[in-house]
């Protein structure tokens, strides 16, 4: 096969499946809230279980859901029948994912949950099976091919159930109090947490600061033992007046007087941030307004300084 016919392929599964998501987009209806609502409102662990290419499905389903603070687990129907079914409490809801609805595999988990009155909702092709006919929401898959030649291996379905995965746990964290803070709390390593990290887990308190009567050599004194090459100026209320940085000495340097008061060289408007602005959208303030020490304040006091070489550390 040569290399635009292998493209091709390429293209065409992609296509097919694309296709697929648009008619499971349209396809959700109240069962999907109803499931949404059920998970909510839930009390105990979120329990996802699946075979085969279904069960693998499953553990990232169950993944999405832990990394947004809803305790999930993946649990294989097989090894729910040799013992794990313990894992499975009262307040726990199950989704089990199968594209026909019929694995045997999948009979004595389904069992043990109707028996114990556990919640079910069902992630299958059609509402007929025997998955279907014993859950209590059934989100059915909309009419589809699997994207191989021989239309068999699950391609399509798993996509689907993927993306329906992905939108109930969406779904969910979007009528939850989980933000950003949330998120990086259960994420403190890797790429993630960093991009997650905001200035007060970096700034500095030890802040560069003169009173607003006092002169230029003040300033210039108070600048070079902090070297980060500016320094604050508070009014008598500790509440910030103005700024002054290095590139302003240097562009006065020979018409100023050192023993005059700083203000007579003060920035008035100094670029100021929250405590809570991500490091990453720190990192772009300073790029934009050409500066490279960030005072934070809180209430128009400071509370911390950082530099970009700082930020860019951690971002």
């Amino acid at each position: 096969m040569n290399k635009s016919k292998i493209k091709k392929v390429g293209q065409e599964v992609i296509k097919l499946e694309s296709i697929a998501l648009a008619k499971l987009s349209k396809s959700l209806d109240k069962d999907f809230v109803k499931a949404v609502d059920l998970i909510s409102q839930q009390n105990g662990k979120i329990i996802i279980s699946g075979i085969g290419k279904s069960g693998n499905i499953a553990g990232k389903i169950a993944a999405s859901f832990t990394s947004t603070g809803i305790p999930a687990i993946y649990l294989n129907p097989v090894d729910a029948s040799h013992g794990d079914m313990g894992i499975l409490e009262k307040n726990d809801v199950l989704i089990i994912l199968s594209n026909s609805g019929e694995s045997h595999e999948l009979s004595d988990l389904i069992d043990f949950c109707k028996r114990k009155k556990i919640k079910i909702i069902s992630i299958t092709s059609t509402n007929k099976s025997l998955l279907s006919k014993n859950s209590d929401i059934n989100l059915i898959l909309p009419n589809h091919s699997e994207a191989d030649k021989l239309k068999t291996i699950p391609t399509t379905s798993t996509t689907m159930s993927l993306a329906l995965g992905d939108a109930l746990c969406c779904s969910v964290l979007s009528i939850r109090k989980f933000d950003k803070k949330s998120f990086s709390e259960l994420h403190p390593g890797g790429k993630i947490g960093k991009k997650l990290k905001t200035l007060n887990e970096i700034m500095d308190i030890d802040i560069p600061f003169i009173q607003s009567n006092s002169s230029v050599i003040d300033a210039v004194l108070v600048m070079t033992e902090k070297k980060y090459g500016c320094v604050v100026v508070l009014d008598k209320y500790k509440k910030i007046k103005g700024i002054i940085t290095d590139g302003d000495l240097r562009r006065s340097i020979t018409k100023i007087d050192m023993k005059k008061k700083a203000t007579s060289i003060m920035k008035s408007r100094p670029v100021l941030a929250t405590e809570d602005l991500l490091i990453s959208s720190a990192i772009v303030l300073m790029n934009k307004h050409s500066i490279t020490s960030l005072i934070i304040a809180k209430q128009n006091k400071p509370i911390g300084i950082v530099n970009i070489k700082k930020c860019l550390e951690n971002d």
